[in-house]
């Protein structure tokens, strides 16, 4: 598996695995915020690549204090489930941060489908939200401090 900086000619195979995780991981009302975010993103985003297949993509970007970093747009094709694409997409985008930034802490928001999965690379939960993302997704929100 390669991972590398998003391109454009992402987008399709992107907006696939999107939608095969709508509903499970993804409200449908979702489709159009993530497909605007691929055309207009300018923060550090990248995609996992597996025998020539876009098969997950994450990003972060950094507030602009400084101190806080978020991971965004974390997803991975469900017919690729089982290949550690999601750990090794979160654990470069932890790498990067560490590196090239003073932020003192990482947040996500995700959902009850996959906090636990933000758990075993050290998040801690801070509270939820029910119903955000969609009816019976709802937010959870979690932090890493980098201290």
């Amino acid at each position: 598996m390669l991972i590398r900086t998003f391109k454009s000619t992402d987008t399709d195979q992107l907006l696939t695995a999107f939608r095969k995780n709508i509903p499970t991981a993804f409200g449908v009302n979702e489709l159009d915020e993530y497909a605007e975010f691929l055309r207009t993103n300018t923060d550090p985003y990248f995609v996992a690549d597996h025998d020539g297949q876009v098969v997950g993509a994450c990003g972060h970007y950094i507030t602009s204090d400084g101190q806080v970093s978020r991971i965004c747009w974390i997803l991975t094709d469900p017919d690729a489930k089982g290949l550690g694409i999601g750990t090794a997409l979160l654990a470069h985008n932890l790498r990067l941060i560490r590196q090239r930034s003073g932020s003192q802490l990482v947040e996500c928001r995700t959902s009850q489908v996959a906090y636990q999965f933000f758990e075993k690379s050290g998040f801690q939960l801070q509270y939820t939200v029910p119903n955000v993302w969609a009816p019976g997704l709802d937010l959870y929100f979690m932090t890493l401090s980098l201290q």
